[in-house]
C-alpha cells in the first residue's frame, strides 16, 4: 500500500477535478503490475494496473482509493477487477462520493472478490485531503497561506512587502498554487500588489483550468488591473459590477455588508463552477474573514527571521480582536520545517 501512494502521488499536479490514487498488483507476494491515475478522462489506476498485467486472477490488488462502480468519463474500475479475476483487493480508504460511497467495494464482495479497508488510511486521506474535502461539504477546500515577519506582519507601515520571505519559500509558495484549481485575493491585494497571480512553475496539466479570483466588497477595483489584462480565466465577485471589466472575466455581482462579500456564498458559487480547492493568498482583511467564519481547511504560514513593527502595519489577523483567550480562534500545528532561511508552518482547525 505504500508503493500505490507512491505512485498516486504522480498525479498531485494532473489529476484535478479527480482524486489521485495508485493501484499495486501482486501474486504470490511479488509485485506484477502497477498503476496510477494521470488525469481526469484518462484510465483510473486500476484500470492503468490491469493493463500492464497479462493474467491477474487469483491475484490481490493495493489500492489506495475504493474502485468506482459508475460510468463517469471511464466505465466502472469494480466491473473491470471483477472481470480480470482478481481474488482479493485491499483499499486504503473508501470513495466518500456519492456516485461511489462503499458501492464499488459491495460490487465486488457480491461478485465473490474478498475486498479488506482501512489500510494506511491516514495516509491516503491526507494525501486526498481536498478530493475528500469537496466531495463531503460541496464546497471548494480552502488553504490559506501567508509570508509574514516574526512579529505577524504580511508588510510594513507603508506597505511593502516583496520580498518577506526568501527566495525559497517563494518557489515552496509558487509550488502550491499547482496543486490548487484557484487563487483568491480581495481588492487590496490588486492595489496594493498588482499581481499577475499566475503558475509560474509550470508543472499543473489538470483538466481544470487554472482560475483567479478576486474579491471586490466595495466595488471599487481598478478595471486596469494586470489580472483583468491578461487574458487568462478570471472571475470577480463584486457588489458593484463595472462595464470597464473585460469581456474575458466572469463577473459575478453579489451584495457586501460594509464592503465584505459573503465567504460562504463565494465558496458555493466556485463549487459550482467545478473549482475543488482554493489557495488564499491575502490580503489581511480577507484571511481574517477565513478565519473568523471558520471557513478554512489548512493553514501553511511561512515565517521570515525578521521583525518590523507598528500598529499600522496588515498583519494575518486584523480588525475587531478578542477579549479573553478562551475566545482566541484555535488552530493545531501538524508539522513545521526550515525552507531556506524561513519557517514553514503547516496547521489545521482544531
Amino acid at each position: 500500500m505504500r508503493r500505490a501512494l507512491e505512485l498516486a502521488e504522480k498525479g498531485r499536479y494532473s489529476v484535478s477535478p479527480n482524486p489521485m490514487v495508485g493501484c499495486v498488483i501482486v501474486r504470490d507476494g511479488a509485485v506484477i503490475a502497477e498503476g496510477w491515475h494521470r488525469r481526469a478522462g484518462e484510465a483510473h489506476a486500476e484500470v492503468d494496473a490491469l493493463s500492464r498485467c497479462g493474467d491477474a486472477r487469483g491475484a490481490t490488488m493495493y489500492v489506495t482509493l475504493e474502485p468506482c462502480a459508475h460510468h463517469g468519463r471511464t466505465p466502472p474500475c469494480a466491473d473491470a477487477v471483477i472481470a480480470a479475476g482478481v481474488k482479493r483487493v485491499v483499499i486504503a480508504t473508501l470513495d466518500p462520493n456519492e456516485l461511489v460511497d462503499g458501492r464499488g467495494a459491495a460490487r465486488m464482495r457480491e461478485a465473490g472478490i474478498e475486498v479488506e479497508s482501512g489500510v494506511l488510511e491516514s495516509e491516503a486521506r491526507r494525501q486526498n485531503e481536498k478530493f475528500l474535502w469537496a466531495a463531503t461539504q460541496k464546497v471548494p477546500f480552502v488553504l490559506l497561506k501567508a509570508g509574514m515577519t516574526l512579529d505577524g506582519k504580511l508588510a510594513t507601515v507603508a506597505r511593502e512587502s516583496q520580498w518577506i520571505t526568501s527566495s525559497d519559500a517563494q518557489e515552496r509558495s509558487l509550488a502550491l498554487r499547482e496543486e490548487y484549481d484557484a487563487i483568491l485575493v480581495g481588492r487590496g491585494t490588486i492595489e496594493s500588489d498588482n499581481p499577475r497571480l499566475t503558475r509560474r512553475l509550470q508543472r499543473n496539466t489538470a483538466a481544470t483550468p487554472w482560475t483567479r479570483v478576486v474579491l471586490d466588497g466595495d466595488g471599487s477595483v481598478s478595471p486596469h488591473a494586470q489580472v483583468f489584462r491578461d487574458g487568462g480565466r478570471t472571475m470577480l465577485f463584486t457588489s458593484c459590477p463595472s462595464s470597464d471589466i473585460p469581456e474575458n472575466v466572469e463577473v459575478v455581482g453579489m451584495p457586501s455588508d460594509s464592503g465584505r462579500l459573503d465567504l460562504g456564498a463565494v465558496l458555493h458559487a466556485l463549487y459550482e463552477r467545478g473549482i475543488r480547492s482554493v489557495i488564499v493568498e491575502g490580503g489581511s482583511l480577507l484571511h481574517s474573514d477565513f478565519i473568523r467564519r471558520g471557513l478554512w481547511q489548512k493553514m501553511v504560514v511561512f515565517v521570515a527571521p525578521a521583525v518590523v513593527g507598528g500598529a499600522d502595519a496588515p498583519s494575518i489577523f486584523s480588525g475587531e480582536a478578542v477579549a479573553r483567550l478562551t475566545e482566541a480562534y484555535r488552530f493545531r500545528f501538524d508539522r513545521a520545517e526550515f525552507v531556506g532561511t524561513d519557517l514553514m508552518l503547516t496547521a489545521y482547525p482544531m
